[in-house]
């Protein structure tokens, strides 16, 4: 039997081996074909085969539909797509499918009108050349699509690209506006630490003052108590030691030592829990448009059909 094989690097171009050369253990392309033998001959092997019968008919690749199908043609055919390695042997009338005996066995075994291949292909009659049409047909548009889808997967790429950017402008632009919140928050900071220290600061001054002054005071009227006849001195250091003593109570009173000084900071929990609820910088949308649209939006676009759903239902 011919033997061949399938290149991928071809959709629908089929080779054949030399069949001598393969029984020598190395591959060959055939170039010739006899339909006598029914054997594939290489330029080498059909040189010396014409030899020795120089009556046998052979056919060179010019006449190749006078050549037998390669086996992985054969194969290919053959051989059932769910269950590998079993070859189809009936077809299912009643769910025009072609079976393997373990298609028939496993999903065909209520089906009543179930056939051989071999009893029905005489039975229907089919047009494998318009068949061939519209399988030409299909690969075209498929490549068609293919093209198209590749075209998607780039742009897709190219505006991830470009929105990635922008989500990062979005970003630096909420940064620039927390930093300068940042920066009012800290000046404000600074400034009731500033006017806070200057308050104290007097207080402290007034303290070391009145310490002082008082402690002149007391110096003063111990010198006093030896000396005699100076009555209007100690009555002036009275007097002032009196006014001294008020001033001190009332300066007291006013800044208790018990109580304690102290900057709060209470945080904008609005702005907190408003970032918390978010879920995301911005809304991502997805959606499947026409490249011409995409890359050229200035194109007329021709509306060949609508449709009309009802998505009140949908949540």
């Amino acid at each position: 039997m011919a033997t061949g094989s399938v290149h991928k690097s071809s959709d629908l171009v089929k080779d054949y081996d030399c069949g001598a050369c393969e029984e020598k253990h190395f591959e060959k392309s055939a170039e010739f074909f006899c339909n006598t033998c029914l054997k594939l001959f290489c330029g080498e092997c059909i040189n010396l085969h014409n030899q020795l019968y120089e009556k046998h008919v052979s056919f060179g690749r010019g006449d190749m539909n006078k050549w037998p199908l390669s086996k992985k043609t054969e194969d290919f055919l053959q051989i059932c797509q769910v269950h590998k390695g079993e070859k189809l042997k009936m077809f299912c009338h009643g769910h025009s499918q072609l079976c393997c005996t373990s298609c028939v066995l496993l999903s065909h075994r209520q089906c009543k009108a179930v056939t051989l291949i071999s009893e029905t292909g005489t039975r229907l009659s089919t047009d494998l050349q318009q068949f061939a049409v519209k399988i030409e047909t299909a690969i075209k548009e498929l490549k068609q699509l293919q093209s198209t889808r590749e075209g998607n997967i780039n742009y897709v790429d190219y505006s991830f690209s470009e929105l990635l950017q922008e989500v990062r402008d979005v970003r630096q632009k909420l940064n620039a506006s927390l930093d300068e919140l940042e920066k009012v928050t800290i000046k404000e900071l600074e400034d009731a630490r500033t006017a806070m220290k200057d308050s104290l600061k007097i207080d402290v001054d007034n303290c070391i003052r009145l310490k002082d002054e008082l402690k002149q005071l007391t110096e003063a009227v111990q010198e006093l108590d030896d000396k005699k006849n100076k009555e209007e001195l100690s009555f002036i250091a009275g007097r002032k030691c009196m006014d001294k003593a008020q001033e001190s109570e009332k300066f007291l009173k006013r800044n208790c030592v018990n109580i304690e000084c102290s900057i709060m900071f209470q945080t904008n929990t609005d702005l907190e829990h408003f970032l918390v609820k978010q879920l995301s910088l911005g809304k991502i949308v997805k959606g499947r448009q026409s490249m011409a649209f995409q890359l050229n939006p200035d194109k007329v676009i021709t509306l060949k059909g609508k449709s009309e759903h009802d998505i009140t239902h949908i949540k």
